[in-house]
């Protein structure tokens, strides 16, 4: 069954009622459809845009942040102002519609090193480690290598698969764009001539078990033949779509979740309420096994605490009745942050760069170009670098020393809730084994602030990732009425050491475009060749400044839901079931407990993948 209407879904009953049509909650649903005998609802609080032609933003590879605060694409939520960042508000999109943030991400797939994922386990989970993530990565995705006629770099750069591996045989294809741009191939050159290795395994399952330190060309989510993004809509579409036990309503925005009448001791959701906006009415969806949370990190804590289940202070501020009591829910919140520093290319540099997006007969020209799987918008993002702190500042370990101090001081007056204290100390014990703290990305054309882009020049930007920040913030519902949006703070540089390991790697993408070849293809003219951060900002306060000011998040919230020992505040088991509930799950990477060094979406597809099988009963955590 494929899109249903209101009146196939008021008052019917399901076996499963998946609260979000996004990354992992359509594969989800698509998993669990394949069991016939079950009958499961996803409700999409977003539009379908399943019809490609009207919605070329989304499968056009190329259009990095185009979505961006477009109301149809994008939630467009706002951070609260934070109080270590110069109090600003920030902007955190999230898809809206059909595949959620799969549909307007940057379509990087990127895994994390073994560790991160190992780390999960020794925080109380048993069944959620690297062996398990590498067996659920293959079965999300298939693979495509490309045809090297299409590149000038050696073929050892795009080696990011064990080629004595299978290729998976998931309904979401990952390969290298079609066309990868002469500046990123020397990008690629630069980091090796600085000493960067090639990655050994950071796309599959091999020998060195998910080494993702060094440099690589990473894979995007691309159709090998169309072209296109491919997403977990894309996914759908192709493997589940019009089996008729799956049901999908869009414009339904999850208002509670329901509980039963008759039910004693542990809450036990009877359905949920959700809001239809076609209709602008309230409806009822009844269910007879499970409702499953797929919200997202952002929205699933307040589907929660709306339902009664949180933080009993927090809730009965509120007005709501408390239900379960769960002082997690909300909490532990991890963010990414990247910015991005501009640098301005010879004006005789005779390549393309998507500085010809500004230009809109460039932006017609290219889009015919597209249609015949050519042109800027059949490139990606390709380049990677991931790296411990310690590779680019001889001041690591004194940053890291002050940390130890400043958190050892902290649990002495008891500053932590529980369970905190564990994963810092997991943290500081990670960063004795090289943990990779940093990431370089980098793309063509401007993607930084404050100052534009100049008419007619060319550019590139090199962006700085923290992976393992120690900041945690919250989100929490800021009234009882569920279309006000949450309020969202992510304590961002609350942790000092978060800011002076941003601060070093402003000064190390320095440092690459001194380098050749890149450096051969910048403008020689001293005073407008760096557009951002500038030539003007050199000190550590006056960097640290700008980064406040123009730094971005990752769109990798985890956390906010974790999968902890409830007693450390968790919030679900390793079955993913919420504590002091019968039959709520979470799947969503908000029941990340430890923030990875990795892009998060390939995580959140793994993380249904296996959640799937926890449902169906085939892997027993």
């Amino acid at each position: 069954m494929p899109l249903v209407s209101i009146y196939q879904v008021a008052d019917h009953t399901f076996d499963y009622i998946v609260i979000g049509g996004g990354t992992a909650g359509l594969t989800l649903a698509a998993r669990l459809s394949e069991n016939a005998t079950w009958s499961i609802l996803v409700l999409e609080a977003g539009n379908a845009h399943l019809d490609s032609e009207n919605h070329p933003l989304i499968i056009r590879p190329g259009q990095y942040g185009m979505q961006n605060n477009n109301p149809e694409y994008d939630w467009g939520f706002k951070t609260i102002p934070q109080k270590f960042s110069n109090n600003i508000e920030y902007l955190w999109s999230r898809g809206k519609g059909l595949g959620g943030t799969s549909a307007m991400n940057f379509s990087v797939w990127t895994f994390p090193p073994k560790e991160d994922i190992d780390n999960w386990e020794k925080l109380g989970n048993p069944g959620w480690n690297w062996a398990n993530y590498e067996k659920y990565a293959t079965r999300a995705i298939t693979y495509t290598p490309r045809g090297q006629s299409d590149f000038s770099l050696p073929k050892e750069a795009f080696d990011v698969w064990d080629s004595s591996k299978p290729h998976g045989n998931g309904p979401l294809h990952v390969t290298h764009p079609r066309r990868i741009l002469d500046v990123d191939i020397k990008m690629h050159q630069t980091l090796r001539n600085m000493g960067f290795p090639k990655a050994r395994a950071p796309l599959s399952p091999s020998k060195y078990h998910g080494d993702s330190q060094g440099t690589y060309l990473a894979l995007n989510n691309v159709h090998p033949t169309f072209h296109s993004r491919t997403y977990a809509a894309t996914a759908l579409q192709d493997n589940a779509l019009q089996r008729p036990n799956l049901s999908i309503l869009v414009g339904a925005e999850v208002t509670i979740i329901l509980s039963s009448d008759s039910a004693k001791g542990d809450f036990e959701a009877s359905g949920v309420e959700f809001l239809h906006t076609a209709t602008n009415k309230t409806y009822r969806a009844l269910v007879r096994k499970e409702v499953i949370l797929s919200a997202g990190s952002l929205k699933s804590p307040q589907i929660l605490e709306l339902s009664g289940i949180g933080n009993a202070e927090i809730l009965s501020k509120l007005g709501i009745k408390v239900e379960v009591a769960l002082e997690g829910v909300g909490e532990n919140l991890q963010e990414h942050q990247f910015v991005g520093c501009t640098f301005e290319l010879k004006a005789d540099y005779p390549e393309e760069t998507y500085d010809l997006l500004r230009n809109s007969v460039h932006q017609a020209e290219h889009v015919d170009f597209y249609s015949k799987g050519q042109g800027i918008y059949t490139t990606g993002i390709v380049n990677m670098a991931n790296f411990p702190l310690r590779k680019i500042t001889l001041d690591a370990e004194a940053i890291y020393d002050a940390e130890k101090c400043r958190i050892q001081q902290d649990i002495q007056e008891g500053n932590y809730p529980p369970g905190l204290a564990e994963q810092y100390e997991i943290q500081l014990q990670y960063h004795q084994n090289d943990a990779l703290d940093c990431e370089i990305v980098s793309l063509s054309g401007c993607l930084s602030g404050p100052n534009p882009p100049r008419q007619g020049k060319k550019y590139y930007t090199i962006i700085g990732f923290l992976n393992h920040n120690f900041s945690r913030g919250t989100i929490h519902s800021s009234s009882r009425n569920p279309c006000d949006a949450p309020l969202m703070d992510p304590h961002y540089f609350e942790h000092d050491i978060d800011l002076q390991a941003f601060i070093n790697e402003v000064k190390y993408i320095r440092r690459i475009v001194k380098t050749s070849p890149l450096k051969d293809i910048l403008s020689d003219d001293p005073t407008t060749m760096e557009l951002n951060p500038g030539p003007d900002i050199q000190t550590n306060e006056q960097i640290a400044n700008w980064l406040k000011q123009n730094f971005s998040t990752g769109w990798h919230t985890v956390g906010t839901l974790s999968m902890l020992p409830k007693d450390q505040n968790g919030v679900v088991d390793p079955s993913l079931k919420v504590y002091g509930t019968k039959n709520i799950r979470v799947v969503d990477l908000s029941v990340v407990p430890l923030q990875i060094a990795a892009h998060t979406q390939a995580t959140a597809y793994i993380i249904a993948e296996q959640a799937a099988d926890i449902i169906k009963g085939i892997l027993i955590p």
